[in-house]
């Protein structure tokens, strides 16, 4: 009796359904890799993560290291205030800053020549209540808004601030018209997520009121009290306000040239609220370089500036630029 023909073709037969499941765990897998690359983890699990960092890059950051001790060690006295620990922000003042001057010269220049309601017109998302203006190929070395951000006077003070060399990742000209709220926007309480220290520096560039949707803020200290029924996202005030007063809820008003030096990762802020009147501000962005944006372990985005560095970038720069290696 003839024994039943193997079926040498079962490979083949089953294929879709092979293809079905190898479809599926590839939506799985990018659905994991989007989920890790939005990082809005909490603090704790961001501490962790900076941690290792430090083990699994320890050249990188003893160099970090050795690097912020030689910009400290430069100057002798502080030029500029220091961010207090507790408070995780500052705000000041400085008129003869010559760097801060000409950048907001620069700025307040720039927004005369922009047309804003053109722009507005066009936006979607958070850029109906919160405005970059395009000048992405205006920044170049030479650039009022570069010199400042890699003025060694003002990096020392971040630098001081996060204990490590950061990387500047953004510098933008901000324009709020304050006309609308947004649900689940950034007009309503929230950390930023990049990593566990950062400093966001805000350059008014016309006087700000209580009408003008002021950047308002929490104290380091008091948004502590925060962190462990913090899982990301926005925060409503009737929920934060029964966990911390009121009275800590800090609107930062003042006239246009008013800095504000706050680590938006440690301190729980909001801004661009509906206002009487607009809010034009100058941002520049300074992370950690292991923070969790960048790319560790072969995923992640690249820094945004580093395409700026030169042959003959000193090397302080270039590393703040985020094109330095080990």
């Amino acid at each position: 009796m003839s024994s039943t023909p193997k079926n040498n073709n079962y490979l083949i037969d089953k294929s879709p359904i092979l293809v079905k499941i190898l479809k599926k765990i590839k939506h799985e897998i990018k659905n994991n890799i989007k989920q890790l690359l939005q990082f809005n983890y909490p603090k704790p699990k961001r501490i962790i993560y900076e941690r290792f960092c430090y083990l699994v890059n320890s050249p990188t950051y003893l160099f970090r290291k050795y690097l912020s001790h030689q910009l400290i060690q430069q100057q002798t006295e502080d030029i500029l205030p220091s961010i207090p620990e507790e408070a995780g922000f500052l705000t000041f003042s400085a008129p003869n800053f010559q760097p801060l001057q000409e950048a907001i010269e620069y700025a307040q220049l720039r927004l005369t020549k922009t047309n804003i309601n053109d722009i507005l017109s066009t936006a979607s998302g958070k850029h109906q209540y919160l405005l970059a203006l395009p000048i992405k190929h205006e920044l170049t070395l030479d650039s009022p808004l570069l010199r400042l951000a890699l003025d060694p006077v003002l990096v020392r003070t971040v630098t001081k601030y996060m204990g490590i060399l950061p990387i500047l990742n953004s510098v933008n000209i901000l324009y709020s018209p304050n006309h609308n709220i947004f649900e689940d926007s950034s007009q309503y309480f929230h950390l930023d997520p990049e990593g566990v220290k950062q400093v966001k520096i805000f350059i008014y560039l016309d006087e700000v009121t209580e009408d003008s949707g002021p950047f308002t803020l929490i104290p380091a200290i008091a948004s502590k009290k925060i962190y462990p029924l913090y899982q990301g996202g926005r925060l409503s005030d009737e929920f934060i306000s029964e966990i911390v007063p009121k009275s800590e809820f800090t609107p930062i008003t003042g006239p246009a040239g008013t800095i504000i030096l706050v680590d938006t990762s440690s301190c729980f802020h909001f801004g661009s609220r509906p206002g009487k009147k607009d809010r034009p501000a100058l941002l520049l962005q300074y992370v950690s370089p292991f923070a969790m944006i960048f790319p560790h372990f072969g995923w992640g985005r690249k820094t945004r500036l580093a395409h700026l560095v030169q042959a003959d970038t000193p090397i302080l720069e270039r590393y703040l630029l985020g094109a330095g290696k080990l």
